[in-house]
């Protein structure tokens, strides 16, 4: 049965691999033709694996298109339709959108979906026990939504709102939620509104090799937006790319603030596979976070290349309580098949290690 599942596995990232492939030629024709469209609509299947899914399969449905009057060069926007299901019982329903206008004077981006999803919970704070947790299943439908406008070259200013009514179930019998003190325990409604500040001189989205990346966010959740939950929660996301010849050095500061204890699952948390790979995304989850990201990436051959990194971070109640003595690390190597010349798309394989664990990460996409 072990083998079979195997070759099961096995034959799903080949149709992937020769998915995507096939789209990304179809996008080379569509770029290189006398005729260039302005859109291309295209259909891959999905693979994927994380420590918090496993195995993950599914599809996704994008169209890629630029508005009438942009110049031949303007970014395209895009629009994807996604859904997945994993081993872990788990169903994700998505449409993510980008929209580049008026040749990127305007950057309207969000998410419309539905999740069905189950996690580990660890308990809160940088010190929680290593031999506790327990399962948790939680479904929302979320919208997330950013506005911004350019007001000088690389730097917009905007807004966003989200939206998420999360509704709890399968609670341990045993575990700390079922007991309804930690907040958010009982489920409820997080509705918000904040500002944007954005900040992007990258020389590419999805492969950057120099430039800079930052984004500001101060948002709010009160009644008045129909929240359950009265916080206000900053968050501050900073990338700095070198290219060295043949070689990327990659860096990312991430940092969360909050002075109100916010429902547990909108608390920063570590782990996942974009901040700090090799914990399992919320196994330390508190407030306030503070996230130090390195990463060195090099071309190999051919479509392949590799990648080596080291995070630090922790969590903390209140952000003047973050000790020098209490960092956490995780470290891993990765290798990487490009799918798309063009776009410089990858897929990604990590494996992490954290608090002694290994883990295994297949997905698309840099972690930052």
């Amino acid at each position: 049965m072990k083998r079979k599942r195997l070759y099961f596995i096995i034959a799903l990232i080949v149709l992937f691999v020769i998915g995507l492939r096939n789209q990304a030629r179809s996008q080379q024709l569509a770029d290189t033709s006398k005729k260039q469209k302005n859109y291309l609509i295209s259909g891959v299947p999905v693979v994927f694996y994380t420590p918090e899914t496993r195995l993950g399969i599914g599809a996704s449905g994008v169209w890629i298109f630029k508005f009438k009057n942009d110049s031949a060069n303007a970014q395209r926007s895009s629009v994807y339709l996604g859904f997945a299901i994993t081993q872990n019982k788990q169903a994700v329903v998505n449409l993510p959108f980008n929209l580049f206008i008026r040749n990127r004077m305007y950057n309207v981006y969000g998410e419309l979906g539905y999740n069905h999803l189950n996690y580990n919970f660890y308990g809160v704070g940088n010190e929680v026990p290593h031999d506790f947790s327990e399962r948790y299943g939680i479904d929302f439908p979320r919208l997330r939504l950013t506005g911004l406008k350019k007001v000088v070259p690389h730097l917009y200013l905007g807004f966003r709102y989200l939206y998420d009514k999360n509704t709890l179930y399968d609670l341990d019998s045993t575990g700390l939620l079922i007991k309804g003190d930690i907040p958010g325990s009982q489920g409820g409604t997080v509705s918000g509104l904040g500002a944007v500040a954005l900040f992007d001189s990258r020389d590419d989205v999805f492969y950057p090799s120099k430039g800079w990346y930052s984004e500001f966010v101060a948002l709010r959740s009160d009644q008045t937006l129909g929240s359950d939950f009265d916080y206000t929660r900053i968050a501050f996301d900073l990338s700095y790319y070198v290219h060295l010849r043949e070689n990327i050095f990659a860096f990312n500061i991430y940092s969360v603030y909050s002075n109100t204890d916010l429902p547990f699952f909108q608390m920063a948390n570590l782990g996942g596979s974009k901040k700090m790979r090799g914990f399992y995304e919320g196994r330390y989850r508190d407030n306030n976070l503070m996230v130090l990201q390195a990463e060195y990436r090099r071309h190999l051959f051919w479509l392949m290349g590799f990648t080596v990194f080291a995070d630090i971070g922790q969590v903390a109640n209140r952000y003047d309580s973050f000790h020098v003595d209490q960092w956490r690390y995780t470290y891993g190597a990765g290798l990487r098949l490009g799918l798309d010349k063009i776009h410089m798309i990858n897929l990604r394989l990590d494996v992490a290690v954290g608090d002694g664990k290994v883990l295994p990460y297949f997905t698309i996409g840099e972690a930052f």
